[in-house]
C-alpha cells in the first residue's frame, strides 16, 4: 500500500461512525447529489430507459457497492467492476449481494455481473487487457483521498473506450450514442470545503453587517449570521480533518483549476461540471439544509477521453 493512503476506513470505530451516515443506510436515496450524477451518467443516452445497457462500468471506490447494484439492476449494466482500499468496504458491499443481504434475484442481470476487487487508487495499475474496455468509469467522494491523482487520471484515460465521431459499431451503443467515448463522472468535496485550514472548516456565527447577508430577517435581528470561513484556498496539498469522532483524517486540498487541468493534462475534455447545493425548494423541505445554500458542498464533473 502506498504511504499516502490512509485507509481510515478499515479503523472498526471510523467505519461503525460512518455507517450511521444517511448514504450508507440508505444508498443513493441517501446521496442528495445522486440525480445530478445520474443525469451525467446518462446524459449520452437520448433515451435512458436503455441505461447501461451492453456497458462495461468501472466503479473506483465503491464503498457500499450502491451505484455498482444500480448500474447492474436499475441501468442494466453488462458488467461491472467494483474496487475499494478497504477491506471492510468490500466485505459490506458482497454482504449486500448474499442472498440474505438484498440481491433481488428478479432482477434482469444475475449477481455476477459484478466483480468486488480491493485495490489501492493510488498505486491502481490497469493492464493491458483492460486498455480501452471501459464505457464509464465511475467515482463517488473518493477522489479527494488520492495523492497521485494525475496518474489515476492516466489509468482511467486509457481504459476507457475511445472511437471515432459518428461510429456506430461496438459495444455500449445504447450509452454511448454518436460520440463512441467512454466517459469519467465523479463527485469530490468542493475545494471551498476543503480549504479551509485556520480557523478549520465548520460553519461559524459572527456579527451580522447589513452589507454582508443577503438574508432580511438576520439584518432585522442585528445580532448574528452564519458564516463558512474560506482560508488557503491557493495553498493546495494535504489536509488533516476531524470527522466521525477520528483525528487526523487526511485529504487533499484541490482547486476547481487543478481539477480541470488535471483533466486536460491527461487526454480529457470536460462535458459537465455542477457545484452542487440543495435548491431552495430543497431547503423547504429540508430546514437543516439552509446553511449549505451559503456555499457549494460537492464538485461533480463529467469528462471523455479525447
Amino acid at each position: 500500500m502506498s504511504p499516502q493512503t490512509q485507509n481510515i476506513y478499515d479503523n472498526p470505530n471510523f467505519f461503525t461512525a460512518y455507517s450511521t451516515l444517511p448514504r450508507s443506510q440508505h444508498g443513493l436515496s441517501g446521496a442528495p447529489e445522486w440525480p445530478v450524477l445520474r443525469d451525467m451518467v446518462l446524459s449520452h443516452n437520448a433515451d435512458t430507459t436503455n441505461g447501461l445497457q451492453n456497458c462495461k462500468v468501472l466503479d473506483l471506490g465503491c464503498g457500499y457497492g450502491w451505484f455498482s447494484r444500480w448500474a447492474r439492476d436499475s441501468a442494466s449494466a453488462e458488467s461491472v467492476r467494483g474496487i475499494d482500499v478497504s477491506e471492510r468496504m468490500i466485505e459490506r458491499a458482497k454482504k449486500f449481494d448474499d442472498n440474505d443481504g438484498g440481491y433481488d434475484s428478479s432482477a434482469p442481470n444475475p449477481k455476477d455481473v459484478i466483480t468486488y476487487q480491493r485495490h489501492d487508487l493510488e498505486t491502481l495499475s490497469l493492464d493491458q487487457t483492460d486498455t480501452d474496455t471501459y464505457h464509464l468509469v465511475y467515482s463517488s467522494l473518493t477522489f479527494h483521498y488520492i495523492s497521485n491523482l494525475g496518474g489515476l487520471f492516466r489509468q482511467i484515460h486509457a481504459c476507457l473506450v475511445k472511437g471515432a465521431q459518428g461510429s456506430s459499431s461496438g459495444s455500449g451503443s445504447q450509452f454511448l450514442n454518436n460520440s463512441k467515448r467512454g466517459k469519467l463522472v465523479f463527485s469530490v468535496e468542493h475545494p471551498i470545503f476543503s480549504a479551509p485550514v485556520c480557523p478549520p472548516p465548520e460553519w461559524r456565527d459572527v456579527p451580522a453587517v447589513a452589507a454582508a447577508t443577503g438574508e432580511q430577517e438576520e439584518k432585522e435581528k442585528g445580532t448574528t449570521c452564519t458564516v463558512w470561513p474560506l482560508n488557503s484556498y491557493c495553498e493546495e496539498g494535504l489536509r488533516e480533518t476531524s470527522w466521525l469522532g477520528s483525528e487526523s483524517v487526511r485529504k487533499y486540498h484541490r482547486t476547481i483549476e487543478t481539477y480541470v487541468t488535471l483533466l486536460l493534462e491527461n487526454g480529457f475534455v470536460v462535458t459537465g461540471l455542477k457545484e452542487w447545493a440543495p435548491a431552495r425548494e430543497d431547503v423547504v423541505s429540508r430546514p437543516e439544509w439552509k446553511n449549505e445554500r451559503h456555499r457549494p458542498y460537492f464538485l461533480l464533473v463529467s469528462a471523455e477521453p479525447r
